[in-house]
Formats: structure tokens, C-alpha cells, sequence
């Protein structure tokens, strides 16, 4: 059921990935966040630094797996996006949290996915985060260590 909901949000975030990346003063690209960074998710596509955070500070999400999608020819649709990577990131939650996604009724996750524009150059980095069912932010790590 909330896989459903995923796909509104993860179409307003398509645009997001590809755009350069600050956190803790040193630049990066969407591709180099690293697994356990924690950041507040964009609200607007008009953006061009996604800072990372101390997860010990509120945040909106973190990031849990990052890979590049296989293939190329068109861009994918949403669905297509989906069907891709539910079947990578579901096992990789739970082995990060230490629970199963859909076990979870306070946190799940979305997706960065390059921009079609970024797909037609050859990018298919994509990140799986960590977010709150409720859209209040997250305040301590999910790591299942942590």
C-alpha cells in the first residue's frame, strides 16, 4: 500500500539528483553520498546544494544504499523506476535498520534518481533514503548498529 504513495514523491525528487552535493564543507556529486549521510530532503526542484547533516540533528533523510541502475535506451517511467529498485533497496533496509520495510509503521524510504537529461549522458546513480512515514524529521541515526 504505501509503495503507492512513493511514486508522487520520488516524481517530484527525479529532478533532484545530478545537482552538486555539500556536506560538512566538502563538495560532492550526487553519485559520492555516502551510505549513513544524513540530510534534509529538498522541497523544491530549483536547487543546487543538497547540504548533509550530523544525524544527531533533525534531518528528512538518510541515505542506506546507493548503485547504479543497469541498462540505458529510454528513461524510465515511474513505474519502471519501481519495479527496479524496490527489489534492491527493500533487502539492503532491512539489513540497515534491522527490520523489513514494510514492518515499519514510523520510517520508509524514497529514491534520487538522475534526471533524464542525466540519463541521456550516461548517469544511472541512484539512492535509496531513509525518511518518516509522518513527514516530521528524523533524529538519531536508523542504522541498526547506532
Amino acid at each position: 500500500m504505501r509503495r503507492a504513495g512513493r511514486g508522487v514523491v520520488v516524481a517530484a525528487l527525479l529532478a533532484l539528483l545530478g545537482t552538486a552535493l555539500v556536506g560538512c564543507g566538502t563538495t560532492h556529486t550526487g553519485s559520492n553520498l555516502a551510505i549513513g549521510d544524513c540530510f534534509d530532503v529538498p522541497t523544491t526542484a530549483d536547487i543546487t546544494t543538497i547540504p548533509t547533516k550530523p544525524c544527531t540533528e533533525p534531518h528528512g533523510g538518510e541515505v542506506f544504499h546507493a548503485f547504479d541502475a543497469p541498462g540505458g535506451g529510454a528513461y524510465p517511467t515511474d513505474e519502471a523506476w519501481g519495479q527496479l529498485i524496490f527489489p534492491i533497496c527493500d533487502p539492503v533496509f532491512k539489513t540497515y535498520t534491522g527490520t523489513a520495510v514494510e514492518d515499519r509503521t514510523d520510517i520508509d524510504y524514497l529514491f534520487l534518481v538522475p534526471t533524464s537529461d542525466r540519463w541521456g549522458g550516461g548517469d544511472r546513480h541512484v539512492t535509496c533514503f531513509i525518511r518518516s512515514l509522518d513527514g516530521s524529521p528524523l533524529d538519531h541515526s536508523y542504522r541498526a548498529s547506532s
